[in-house]
């Protein structure tokens, strides 16, 4: 069968754990040429605020930290210059949900729905909507996704609506993994409690040790064929076995990721190619992966059946 590549990424606008870029128009300008490059037409923006920082300065956010010039519009213009589709992510307090306060986390994000809707539906490249509270069976993350994506299908009915939640693996939980059926029974019922509402799930690969990823992709796998609904990989190409966050992951963990989900996912996505998978990141050794992954497209176009 021919190789599933990276075909998507997150991108990080606002600082949270990992280092700024610190890029300019240009330079964001330069990134999405490389994008294109290397075969990436999906562009998610993984959160448009974060604590008390912004892409852009909002009357909803009201942070005292904001990009300017906008860099969300930078970004959707480069988008539909290049020909990629933009998704564009929510608000995270990090304030309210941490607390299981989800009604206010819920109340700024509906005003920043409206605000995004304002400011960004006339560009062509906005393509979807992205859900920015990542979720597993622990944060019962439904309570906040399902009066966003019902605020947005109010008004916009043909968007995609996509989330990144992850697998409770050892990675997560040292003290309480959740194991591959009890991951598969939470989401069975989550898929239903959600029907019609997110088009795709790109699941984090990074919870879980190597040895047992299989396991969960496959459980998760039978669960969104059952339920008709699309399945992807967020591949991450940062590395969780380090001891600081978080550097880019070493090659030969990203080739596994990459060929062990190659029989079960619709699509892979990473977070994230600016700082991890790109010539331009401030990390040298991004730049050395980057190289290693393009050669490994050209070596390898296709895996054994």
């Amino acid at each position: 069968m021919s190789l599933k590549k990276i075909t998507g990424t997150f991108v990080d606008g606002v600082a949270s754990d990992i280092p700024s870029n610190n890029w300019t128009a240009e330079d964001w300008k330069t990134e999405f040429d490389n994008f294109k490059s290397l075969g990436i037409d999906t562009v998610i923006i993984i959160r448009v605020g974060f604590r008390d920082s912004a892409m852009y300065r909002s009357e909803v956010m009201k942070t005292s930290l904001y990009e300017d010039p906008d860099l969300i519009e930078i970004m959707l213009r480069e988008a539909g210059r290049t020909g990629i589709s933009l998704y564009i992510g929510m608000f995270d307090t990090m304030n309210y949900w941490p607390r299981n306060d989800w009604q206010n986390e819920v109340a700024v994000n509906r005003e920043l729905i409206f605000e995004l809707r304002e400011r960004y539906s006339a560009f062509p490249a906005f393509k979807g909507w992205y859900m920015s509270h990542e979720g597993s069976l622990h944060t019962h993350p439904n309570q906040i996704w399902k009066p966003l994506c019902e605020t947005i299908r109010s008004f916009d009915k043909t968007r995609p609506i996509i989330v990144s939640p992850r697998y409770h693996g050892k990675k997560c939980d040292a003290n309480w993994p959740v194991p591959p059926e009890v991951h598969a029974r939470h989401f069975d019922y989550l898929l239903g409690e959600m029907e019609g509402l997110i088009g795709a799930y790109a699941f984090m690969d990074g919870h879980v040790d190597f040895r047992d990823l299989e396991s969960y992709v496959k459980a998760t796998y039978d669960v969104f064929r059952k339920h008709g609904i699309s399945y992807w990989s967020n591949l991450e190409t940062f590395d969780r076995d380090m001891p600081w966050k978080f550097p880019p992951i070493e090659w030969s963990k990203l080739r596994f990721k990459l060929e062990t989900v190659q029989p079960y996912v619709e699509k892979i996505i990473t977070f994230e190619a600016p700082h991890f998978l790109s010539p331009n990141s401030l990390f040298p050794s991004a730049r050395k992966l980057y190289e290693r992954y393009k050669r490994y497209l050209t070596e390898k176009p296709a895996l054994e059946e």
